[in-house]
């Protein structure tokens, strides 16, 4: 699922992501407006919605926070 995630970001924002912990938002990777173009991308591969409140920053910085709470997602549907 990474990969998805991952490559999506590099392709898209043309970006070098170096680790899977590594900090999307504090080392300039994803700023605000590609963050949400994320999130719908996310959402149409993966037939899920997240609710307003869970599209804080805390939960998407990482590649490993992405796939933590799209897997989350998934299990509840």
């Amino acid at each position: 699922m990474n990969t998805f995630v991952l490559d999506f970001i590099e392709k898209n924002n043309l970006v070098k992501i170096n680790s899977i912990d590594e900090s999307l938002f504090l080392k300039g990777k994803i700023q605000q407006s590609f963050f949400m173009y994320l999130i719908i991308e996310i959402e149409d591969k993966y037939g899920i919605s997240f609710e307003d409140e869970e599209l804080v920053i805390e939960n998407f910085d990482t590649i490993q926070l992405i796939e933590s709470m799209v897997i989350c997602k998934l299990e509840k549907s």
